[in-house]
């Protein structure tokens, strides 16, 4: 490749947790014609607790749904042992 083309940024549209990117597909017609498509996952910013201060990472929906159940499992747990103590 040479160096005056420009490479795809992966970093931009990728999720942080799964790696979910870009995808190239083709948009086929009726008539059998092929057009060029670009898929974009969808992106979020999350805020994330990591050694006690708050990061920003770009996740995809489903990691986002998966991380905040996570929170809110710890969230119960944490409740629950204030209210046995």
């Amino acid at each position: 490749m040479k160096q005056t083309e420009k490479q795809p940024e992966r970093g931009k549209f990728e999720c942080a947790v799964c790696g979910k990117g870009v995808q190239h597909a083709n948009l086929v017609s009726f008539s059998k014609r092929r057009i060029k498509q670009v898929r974009k996952p969808n992106l979020h910013v999350h805020h994330l607790m990591v050694e006690g201060t708050k990061v920003k990472i770009k996740v995809c929906t489903t990691c986002k749904r998966s991380l905040r159940m996570a929170q809110r499992a710890e969230q119960v747990a944490a409740a629950k042992a204030t209210i046995n103590a």
